[in-house]
């Protein structure tokens, strides 16, 4: 299949050599061309305007947020200008606002639209080991499913609606951030009575928690990783987004507002650039 791909961040970049990998002919195009130029050596063609993909089946974006996909896509009028012969395959974390507005755009002009946003570290990206939930018309996500197969271990179907997988993604990740939030403070609890964060997590993990989001986010706090993939400032935007379209749907989100006040605070005591499950760290060390 012949795919443009735009938005070459770790994500993203992961998510194209992965394409690559498994026969498909890239036309790539990233604001930062340096990106783009990795991928020539692999057989990727570089665009040097995202105009230059639009005579591609499929147009994956894979662009870090409203912003940037409002840039690229809806200030240039690039989504007025995609035929009705291309899809736009929208896989990044935007907001329920975002993903309302781009269907609306690409209804407007006829042309084919699929959100998929996806589940993972840049590390399955690389390897295909994404979970990807898709929501579009049965025909567009028809068209998108072998970029599923070779992208993701499994993907789910949200609906017809492409703004319905947007706000699943928000929703799953409203609670892995509550997931980090609980346990930082948990393991805090038990450390202030001289009880070790690992004999709880053990515990935890071997019963009714065993699930993998609690193991894996209780090992990063026990043990920060080396490289990290997700800083807390990423999981910022993650539960920024819960918290808007809360807002926008009149839900009240009470536990989105105590843990985005958690991060913010965490950021200014300079754990921003660590892992997501730093913010579990900063709970514990402030508890001290």
């Amino acid at each position: 299949m012949r795919i443009g791909f735009v938005g070459l961040g770790q994500m993203g970049l992961g998510m194209a050599t992965r394409l690559i990998e498994r026969g498909h002919e890239l036309i790539v195009w990233n604001r930062t061309r340096a990106a783009a130029e990795t991928l020539r050596a692999r057989g990727a063609q570089v665009a040097d305007d995202p105009v230059q993909m639009l005579d591609a089946e499929v147009v994956v974006s894979m662009l870090a947020d409203d912003v940037a996909v409002e840039a690229v896509w809806i200030t240039s009028g690039l989504v007025q200008r995609i035929s009705g012969t291309a899809l736009h395959l929208n896989m990044a974390s935007v907001s329920l606002h975002m993903g309302q507005k781009l269907a609306g755009l690409h209804r407007t002009g006829g042309s084919a639209y699929v959100a998929a946003p996806v589940f993972g570290r840049p590390e399955f990206a690389a390897s295909g080991e994404l979970d990807i939930v898709a929501a579009g018309t049965p025909d567009a996500i028809a068209r998108c499913v072998p970029l599923f197969e070779a992208l993701g271990r499994r993907w789910f179907n949200a609906g017809a609606e492409p703004h319905h997988a947007n706000i699943v993604k928000i929703a799953r990740n409203f609670l892995l951030a509550s997931i980090v939030e609980s346990l930082g403070e948990a393991f805090a609890l038990v450390a202030k009575s001289g009880v070790e964060p690992k004999t709880l997590y053990d515990i935890i993990t071997s019963t009714s928690m065993s699930a993998p989001a609690f193991k894996n986010y209780g090992r990063l706090m026990l043990s920060a990783p080396e490289k990290v993939t997700f800083p807390l400032w990423l999981g910022l935007k993650d539960v920024e987004l819960a918290v808007q379209a809360g807002s926008d749907t009149s839900v009240s989100m009470p536990a989105a507002e105590v843990i985005r006040e958690q991060h913010l605070a965490a950021i200014a005591s300079g754990y921003g650039a660590k892992d997501w499950a730093a913010l579990g760290n900063y709970i514990m060390d402030r508890a001290k």
